[in-house]
């Protein structure tokens, strides 16, 4: 008897250490980086090559993975749960003196031996060796791949007849079956978030990681200049007229019209305009007539997007074309803005200044009165200023949030309330709403000040 049980002692360690082993390579392998794995591949290192390998079907592996799990925790059951039980009903035979205490003692030995298997196989067999994998994954992922990967061999028909089972009764219940491999971008979001709060990511590139992943759901008119704020010029405006609308407004990149604002047939970049004026200065030295300036042999070409172009998308045509500037335009075919490749930037990074740019002063989320412009985006409300307004209307200013509430076009001092604030017209520009006060009717707590 006591040899028989240490027999089974020493087959249930070796079943742990399997499952052990089985949950290690799992997390080692997963969690291992393949720059690491393929620069020692190209050594020479025979557990890398091996861990590349499983790595190269990662759901198949992880489906491998599990069968050897599921083995042991059966293997586990069966070859311990009969002999501890036993040796329980031995040691708790003294206190059976009645019938009843003997069928309870019994029913507490099964108790005890379900207790100690489930131990043995959580803690020694999944939490800890996992632990060590996180700890110790790349170096851990090499020591155990070639092992795993004759595993991997010898079970993966049985596993390729499992998936096809379950696809096959997924399929007769309704459901599709397919593998969804990857990360939802919720669960990408969370793992980002969960990142941040252990350390592992600063708060700049967990912010600029989340916008990223948001990117898809801007559109251009999102963060386009409007056609009423374009700054432009004449297609027969002076060099000296132009060079002082770039000097106003620090721009490098300026678009050009010809007959009416809204007609933009391309741009003039300030760094095409330095010949001219070191050719200008020349002849002014030297008393040479000076050449007359024509804008147009200057123009460069204005690429064309329309307003409902995804963001990401418009990045990658910025790309393409080589440009910094598109005319934006909505579907009749007429202008209704320009965007800049620095405006799809900052919707991954943030407010971006430069040496020309005026600082603005920090706003806090709560503060009592602030002021803003009437163009503000929804989305710049709430990630600079912490107003949360509803879109279900389609606007995507505040002030075509306060022109759908009001219903008619307001005169300054109108107003407008909303989730404990209040939105005062301060100034009208024609029809457009120009300056809108926001006065914070639920106090001043809970003040915090926005990153700069």
């Amino acid at each position: 008897m006591d040899s028989n049980f240490g027999y089974t002692i020493l087959l249930m360690i070796l079943i742990v250490g399997m499952n052990a082993f089985f949950a290690a390579a799992e997390v080692a392998l997963v969690s291992s980086r393949p720059s690491r794995l393929r620069a020692l591949a190209e050594e020479g290192h025979v557990g890398a090559t091996a861990a590349l390998s499983l790595l190269s079907n990662s759901e198949r592996l992880l489906s491998v993975v599990q069968v050897g799990v599921t083995l042991c925790s059966i293997a586990l059951g069966v070859a311990g749960e009969e002999a501890l039980r036993e040796r329980f009903d031995v040691w708790l035979e003294p206190l059976m003196s009645s019938p009843f205490l003997t069928h309870s003692l019994k029913i507490a030995s099964v108790a005890l031996a379900f207790l100690l298997m489930t131990y043995m196989h959580v803690v020694i067999g999944e939490v800890v060796p996992k632990n060590v994998a996180i700890d110790k994954r790349d170096r851990l992922a090499v020591i155990v791949a070639p092992v795993l990967l004759i595993f991997y061999r010898v079970v993966e028909p049985f596993v390729f007849v499992l998936e096809r089972s379950a696809t096959a009764v997924s399929r007769a219940i309704g459901v599709k079956g397919e593998a969804g491999g990857g990360h939802s971008v919720e669960e990408l979001k969370f793992i980002l978030s969960s990142s941040l709060r252990e350390g592992v990511l600063e708060g700049f590139v967990e912010k600029a990681m989340q916008r990223l992943l948001e990117m898809p759901e801007f559109l251009t008119r999102e963060i386009m200049v409007p056609r009423n704020q374009i700054i432009s010029v004449p297609v027969d405006v002076t060099l000296d007229q132009l060079l002082r609308v770039a000097n106003e407004h620090q721009y490098t990149r300026i678009p050009v019209y010809e007959g009416r604002p809204e007609q933009l047939t391309g741009y003039l970049h300030i760094k095409d305009l330095l010949r001219v004026w070191e050719e200008r200065r020349i002849a002014t030295e030297r008393r040479r007539q000076v050449r007359r300036f024509d804008a147009r042999r200057f123009l460069r070409h204005l690429i064309v997007v329309p307003e409902s172009k995804p963001v990401v998308q418009l990045l990658d045509e910025f790309r393409k074309s080589h440009s910094h500037i598109a005319l934006v335009v909505d579907e009749f075919g007429t202008t209704a803005g320009v965007v800049t490749l620095e405006d799809v930037v900052e919707q991954i990074f943030g407010e971006i200044e430069d040496e020309h740019d005026a600082r603005r002063p920090l706003v806090q989320r709560a503060a009592p009165i602030i002021h803003i412009d009437g163009a503000t985006p929804i989305r710049d409300l709430e990630t600079q200023y912490g107003i949360d307004l509803p879109v279900e209307a389609g606007y995507e200013t505040l002030a075509g949030f306060l022109l759908y509430r009001l219903g008619y076009i307001p005169k300054a001092g109108d107003q407008v309330e909303e989730d404990s604030r209040r939105y005062i017209i301060e100034e009208m520009d024609r029809n457009r709403i120009a300056k809108v006060r926001v006065e914070n009717l639920a106090g001043p707590e809970a003040m915090e000040p926005l990153p700069g």
